[in-house]
């Protein structure tokens, strides 16, 4: 006997669409994959049992569900009568009736869905680019219609304008918007710059200011996966796409940026070779360039992998070149908005402190954080952990303080590279009486990873 009454409706609306058990398992894993979700062990099966009662939807299939028809839960019969009994009003026929911006989104969001199963790729990651912007309000560009036009036809100057626009937009939502509903816009929006740049052939000048908003896109996708979400994989593509594009821009400095980016992955994991291999063809490329926050931002990189990397004693000097650096006279590029001064103060602050110079470390993190923008909570996060281990031997309340304010920050704007803090902080804690309270601090941030 079955344990819940057949689904009809579910079965219903599948057979409307003229749909087999096999191919909505196959529409089911293509929108998990457009949500850059971990595959399933869907099958058909699985429907079967859906349809007959003998088996509930679990809730990581119901929303696609819900995606691929285009219909409430309710009129999918995916809601228990505990479910329904939540709603105080009668049920609508469409959850998509409101003009709100966030019935806006779902339905951006189903169209785009849709329209990757109809074989609409470019329409589709272009409007999946879009949905941050809807979210927060940004206006679409004004070139859109021929963006629109070049994912399927041709490319023109207005079209490059718009991707431009919208690649600008992202950058500049990154300061105030989760990673997690900003990850998925900004790698589609890489992807339909590829796919435009494929389709292109020779290096006109339109071609190359494609290829350079392609490259800061896909750049931005590689942070965004490596240091807020720590997803490799995701992060290696983007790299990868980055790295073409910047050489087709001709455009070395968006290369030695996305070259030092890179270095971070095998820096990370101690393996300084490779992150040298990655700095030296940043260096490379930065001869050719002018901007004095690039020079100083690559020196600071360079410190912080040496240091991470048992090479601590060679560190410091690459501060004062960044410090050097940073008071010469040159033009930075408009998409260098993740480095300044106080971001200067912070390297050093980390470099002294892998150095053991904590009361130094201490001065300079200090100086970072009271030099940070309201908007930039989630580089608060990393020098409040890093303060707190260079105060914790002297200090542990003044150090506890800092650890609440990190996770305070985390709970704000959500960085995963910030707890890779953590272990060297627990170490400097161990002696004090606050180890436990960090522990149970940290914990607490795993509802915010996964928000």
């Amino acid at each position: 006997m079955a344990k819940y009454a057949p689904n009809t409706q579910l079965a219903w609306q599948r057979l409307q669409r003229g749909w087999s058990r096999e191919e909505l398992v196959a529409q089911i894993k293509q929108s998990m994959a457009a949500c850059f979700e971990a595959e399933s062990g869907l099958t058909a099966e699985t429907v079967r049992r859906w349809e007959s009662g003998d088996r509930w939807p679990e809730p990581r299939f119901r929303k696609h569900l819900v995606l691929l028809f285009g219909l409430p839960a309710s009129e999918l019969g995916l809601l228990t009568a505990d479910e329904l009994a939540l709603h105080p009003l009668p049920l609508s026929p469409s959850p998509l009736a409101s003009g709100s911006p966030e019935r806006m989104v779902e339905s951006i969001v189903r169209e785009v869905v849709m329209a990757l199963f109809e074989g609409k790729r470019g329409r589709s990651l272009l409007d999946t680019s879009l949905v941050s912007l809807v979210r927060h309000g940004v206006g679409e560009p004004s070139g859109l219609p021929a963006l629109r036009g070049a994912a399927s036809v041709q490319l023109d100057p207005r079209s490059v304008d718009a991707y431009s626009e919208i690649t600008a937009a992202h950058r500049q939502l990154y300061w105030r918007s989760t990673p997690q509903e900003l990850v998925a816009s900004v790698a589609a929006h890489a992807q339909l710059g590829q796919d435009l740049l494929d389709s292109r052939v020779g290096r006109d000048h339109t071609t190359r200011r494609l290829a350079a908003a392609v490259a800061e896109s896909a750049l931005l996708t590689a942070r965004l996966a490596f240091f807020d979400l720590q997803r490799l994989p995701l992060a290696a593509q983007a790299f990868e796409v980055a790295e073409k594009a910047a050489a087709l821009a001709e455009d070395h400095a968006l290369a030695a940026a996305v070259a030092a980016h890179q270095a971070f992955v095998p820096g990370f994991a101690g393996d300084g070779a490779q992150a040298d291999a990655h700095l030296d063809a940043a260096t490379a490329h930065l001869r050719y360039t002018t901007s004095p926050q690039l020079k100083s931002w690559l020196y600071c990189v360079q410190a912080e992998l040496l240091a991470r990397t048992g090479r601590a004693s060679d560190s410091l000097s690459r501060i004062r070149l960044a410090e050097d650096a940073l008071a010469s006279d040159g033009q930075d590029p408009v998409w260098l908005d993740f480095y300044n001064s106080a971001r200067l103060d912070g390297f050093a602050g980390n470099a002294l402190l892998l150095g053991g110079q904590h009361d130094q470390a201490a001065i300079r993190l200090e100086a970072a954080i009271s030099g940070l923008a309201d908007a930039e909570s989630k580089q608060r996060s990393v020098l409040l952990f890093d303060l707190a281990a260079a105060r914790a031997a002297t200090d542990a309340e003044h150090a506890l303080a800092a650890v609440h304010g990190a996770c305070d920050a985390l709970n704000t704007s959500w960085y995963a590279a910030a707890l890779d803090r953590v272990p060297a902080l627990r170490t400097a804690l161990t002696a004090t009486p606050y180890l436990a309270e960090l522990d149970e601090r940290v914990q607490a941030l795993a509802p915010a990873a996964e928000s």
